[in-house]
């Protein structure tokens, strides 16, 4: 990757940067930097993954997508940099990820970007964005994910996040258990920078207030007072706007000056979809959440007891992919005591459905179906519901994807098989 980078001349050291990293809401505090950042008037380039239809999501200035020119301009112009990658014999060859991370760097440098909001892959230290030099970490809560490759330990784990820690820029961390917190701040001493408990230097006044499908609620800090109205809906939505708030403040002089009113307009127009989002138009009402952790599946059990207090049956549509844990995900909705119809989606690490199911059943869950793909699952969630019941999909964002796409109509990009890390060949209308 550095290798990569340095042909192209460096485009990660042309623009400011914030680079976040966490096992749980690293996307949505991302989002909604990015969306403040943006309410000022600096033009902020967003770089996340994975994407719900297409890989242009991955790639945003200003809150839109990179143009089907530009993305296919940019793999034609950096194409000859990573043949020569390869050419050189002891480098391995450049990932999908790795050139799409790139990619990125390029379109923010292009497009004059005051700002980049830079989201880690995987981990952390290792990660392929991990070579900018940021004015500032921001690290969002860690826990138990990946571990056969970032370690089976919060220390471990939360060790590879604060990798992205470097001397020169402080840190802001969002609600840690004292075993990640350590780690985090014990880096941040080491290296001799800041850090800043996001949950300490920002105060929630009062309960948040659901309104639909938003929040309301109030922010204090030693800088100032926010109303905040959240498009996001749960408690870990609001720490993630607390850690958004308190990384926000830290910029304040460094390329941005801070407006809370700009802060407020951002955080307001923060789009992130996938994410305890309910589809409108539904009958029966259909709610996709990308829970693919026990932590994640937590806070999105909080999220729906408070918004659905008074409900039916729940039929949960449930896929999973490699690399998680997904029978401990299934159970922290346990107590929704839902009907499940365990489902694949297209993407090529996806569980099988029957082997997926039994896993489940052998926890206790009453798996009632097993569907060949989501499209099928919903179908059979469809025709079991009645009444006031609600069709919850999760697992994974690859679920919470494919059901948005059955739903809405959107027709998403179809890849071949990838096979090691050779680029997908891309399907999808005018691309």
């Amino acid at each position: 990757m550095e290798t990569l980078l340095s042909l192209m001349g460096d485009p990660h050291l042309a623009v400011p940067t914030v680079h976040v990293a966490g096992t749980k809401g690293k996307g949505s505090t991302c989002a909604m930097i990015a969306a403040a950042l943006a309410a000022h008037g600096v033009k902020t380039g967003l770089y996340t993954s994975p994407h719900l239809h297409t890989f242009r999501e991955r790639i945003q200035v200003d809150g839109q997508l990179i143009a089907e020119d530009q993305f296919a301009g940019l793999i034609q112009d950096l194409w000859r940099h990573v043949e020569t990658v390869a050419s050189y014999g002891d480098r391995g060859t450049v990932t999908v990820f790795e050139l799409l991370t790139a990619m990125a760097f390029e379109h923010f440098r292009g497009s004059g970007a005051g700002f980049q909001v830079i989201e880690v892959g995987l981990g952390g230290r290792l990660d392929a964005t991990n070579l900018v030099r940021p004015q500032l970490a921001v690290i969002t809560p860690v826990g138990l994910d990946h571990v056969a490759i970032l370690g089976d330990t919060i220390p471990a784990i939360a060790a590879e996040k604060a990798g992205i820690i470097k001397p020169g820029a402080p840190v802001v961390f969002g609600r840690q258990v004292p075993e990640g917190r350590a780690v985090i701040v014990g880096t941040a001493r080491r290296l001799g920078v800041d850090a800043i408990d996001a949950l300490e230097a920002t105060a929630l006044e009062g309960d948040p207030e659901v309104v639909g499908d938003r929040q309301r609620f109030s922010v204090r800090t030693a800088f100032a007072r926010y109303e905040v109205d959240l498009p996001l809906l749960g408690p870990h939505q609001a720490d993630n706007a607390r850690t958004a708030i308190a990384s926000l403040e830290m910029l304040n002089g460094h390329g941005v000056g801070l407006r809370p009113i700009a802060v407020e307009l951002g955080l307001a127009s923060t789009r992130w979809p996938g994410r305890f989002q309910i589809l409108a138009g539904t009958n029966p009402l259909v709610v996709v959440d990308g829970a693919h952790n026990a932590d994640s599946a937590e806070a999105l059990l909080a999220t729906f007891l408070s918004r659905f207090p008074q409900r039916g049956k729940v039929l949960l549509v449930y896929g999973a992919t490699r690399g998680h844990e997904p029978v401990e995900t299934a159970r922290k909705l346990e107590s929704l005591k839902p009907l499940v119809v365990a489902t694949r989606t297209r993407h090529p690490k996806a569980i099988d459905p029957v082997e997926l199911a039994g896993a489940l059943r052998s926890a206790g869950l009453d798996v009632t179906a097993v569907a060949p793909n989501t499209e099928a699952a919903l179908m059979a969630a469809q025709a079991m519901a009645e009444g006031a019941d609600i069709i919850l999909a999760a697992g994974s964002l690859f679920v919470a994807a494919e059901v948005i796409e059955k739903v809405r109509g959107i027709r998403p990009e179809l890849y071949s098989t990838l096979k090691g890390d050779m680029m997908p060949t891309i399907t999808a209308p005018g691309v």
